[in-house]
């Protein structure tokens, strides 16, 4: 007679398969968790480094701006020395100008003219004086006309003799002389130095 098994194999069978797979779902769960965590700590690090890189660069662009505050410190103390300079230069020169100006000025000045007051400013020179007849002024006018450096006279006003009034007048007359007074100005627009290259061009020419 033949062995009959009466187990219940196909339930048997049917737990076995379930447990097996509540198993390999527990440890794709525990994988599928594992990964994420890796990940999660992967992203984490990625944001940490580049939070880093943001906040060194945040301190270089803290150190340029104060490399920068202080390279607008030294321009603007550049451009005040220039200004200083440029004021200097302009002094020296407005002093040269007055040098020379004193020392051709004689030149244009003929017999029968006589200066009361000479004042320079801005490359503007104003002439007071008195003179005994006007062409002796117009002769002046002429002489300054041909300078190489002085430009523009203008004669502003002559007073008759009568109504002469300046100091020059006054000691004339006690003199016996009755001159004229005038006022007269002209423009000084080089300096020496450029007054000097320009005859010395026009000498080579």
């Amino acid at each position: 007679m033949s062995n009959i098994n009466l187990l219940p194999w196909r339930e048997e069978l049917q737990r076995r398969r379930n447990a097996t797979f509540y198993m390999a779902l527990a440890i794709a769960f525990v994988v599928a968790a594992l990964i994420g965590s890796v990940g999660y700590w992967y992203v984490q690090q990625l944001v940490d480094n580049q939070q880093t890189r943001i906040n060194r660069l945040n301190e270089e662009i803290k150190k340029l701006d104060v490399k920068l505050a202080t390279i607008d410190g030294l321009k603007a103390e550049i451009d005040s020395m220039k200004r200083r300079m440029d004021t200097i230069t302009r002094l020296q020169e407005s002093r040269n100008q007055a040098v020379h100006l004193l020392n051709d000025l004689p030149t244009f000045v003929g017999s029968g003219v006589y200066l009361d007051k000479v004042s320079l400013n801005n490359g503007k020179v104003s002439v007071q004086g008195a003179t005994e007849a006007h062409l002796r002024v117009v002769a002046m006018i002429r002489a300054i006309e041909a300078s190489t450096w002085l430009k523009n006279p203008v004669i502003k006003n002559i007073v008759a003799e009568k109504g002469s009034n300046s100091i020059v007048s006054q000691a004339a007359r006690a003199f016996g002389l009755n001159l004229s007074d005038f006022d007269m100005s002209f423009d000084v627009p080089y300096s020496v130095e450029q007054e000097q290259t320009n005859v010395t061009r026009r000498g080579r020419r």
